[in-house]
């Protein structure tokens, strides 16, 4: 079977003017003033010698259909006839061999511009076999994900008894120095009070995600429990100024302080033992960006989840 360059001249010459140029029969037989139908003879021969001896034809080809996919593999074809050449290929398998093997010998000068060839039906169901365990994958992973999450969060409720990591009030002291000093009951963010944990929320497992439209790679979780919150975050720059609130609106927010940047894990993490009066009130819990060390305001968004009310 003869490559490209060994074909003939005259045949090469065609072939490039219809692949590389985009031109049709007709317009290379007005250019060469030639009849189109003495200048299809040459592209069709051309293919012929060049997918001569395809593995897997056999020679059941017929000349008619050798040549029906001859123009369809030099773009000489009607949208209609597109059509009806393509389902030809996904039910033949010698014409999808004797394609594949001519479309390869016409690469080089093709390119992309060559007709797609229809996979054997084995290469679909292997194709649709490996989608299927990339999804369950990737399903696995986030489980396993979500699964360590909790696990962290529990650990965490464990190790500290859900005592505070959380300050409610920020200040004039620093809130990193703050987190990582002996644990204090939280007060009420709103009177000063001390929580009586009458929150009245359902234990559940709160997804913590950026705000629609951010974007970016922070992810969290948070755990409300017999009264108390943990949360665990990751992604987020570091810093010693992210807030915890439980939150309506800018203008309707109850902090329950700042949360502990691990500069190790690179993890904001922390838990209130006790959720302060009038907490049931709100819907979503968020993590904020302060632009100081007070709580006086809500700052930037940056992780919202939304609380399941009892």
């Amino acid at each position: 079977m003869p490559a490209f360059d060994e074909l003939a001249p005259d045949q090469k010459a065609v072939l490039q003017l219809l692949l590389k140029q985009g031109k049709t029969y007709e317009d290379i037989a007005g250019l060469l003033r030639l009849d189109a139908g003495n200048v299809r003879e040459r592209a069709l021969d051309a293919l012929d010698a060049l997918g001569a001896d395809a593995p897997g034809t056999g020679g059941t080809l017929s000349s008619e259909r050798q040549d029906e996919l001859a123009d369809h593999l030099l773009l000489q074809q009607t949208a209609s006839q597109r059509a009806r050449t393509r389902e030809f290929l996904e039910g033949s398998a010698p014409g999808r061999a004797w394609a594949r093997r001519v479309a390869g010998e016409l690469r080089p000068i093709g390119g992309d511009a060559l007709p797609d060839i229809p996979a054997e039906p084995t290469e679909v169901a292997e194709a649709f076999d490996a989608l299927d365990e990339r999804t369950a994958a990737r399903e696995r992973d986030e489980r396993s994900s979500r699964l360590g999450g909790v696990l962290v969060l529990l650990a965490v409720g464990a190790v500290v008894g859900l005592l505070v990591l959380l300050l409610v009030r920020g200040g004039d002291d620093d809130p990193a120095s703050q987190a990582s000093s002996t644990p204090t009951t939280a007060t009420d963010g709103a009177t000063g009070t001390t929580g009586a944990g009458a929150a009245g929320f359902p234990q559940q497992q709160i997804n913590l995600n950026p705000p629609a439209g951010q974007g970016g790679e922070a992810l969290g979780f948070a755990l409300i429990s017999e009264g108390g919150l943990a949360l665990q975050a990751e992604g987020l720059p570091q810093s010693d100024l992210y807030g915890v609130w439980l939150y309506n609106s800018r203008q309707e927010a109850l902090p329950l302080g700042f949360a502990a940047y691990d500069r190790t894990s690179k993890r904001l993490a922390g838990a209130i033992q006790s959720l302060p009066e009038g907490a049931s009130g709100f819907r979503n819990v968020v993590v904020t960006k302060q632009a100081d060390k007070n709580l006086n305001t809500p700052g930037r968004v940056v992780l919202r989840g939304g609380i399941k009310l009892g």
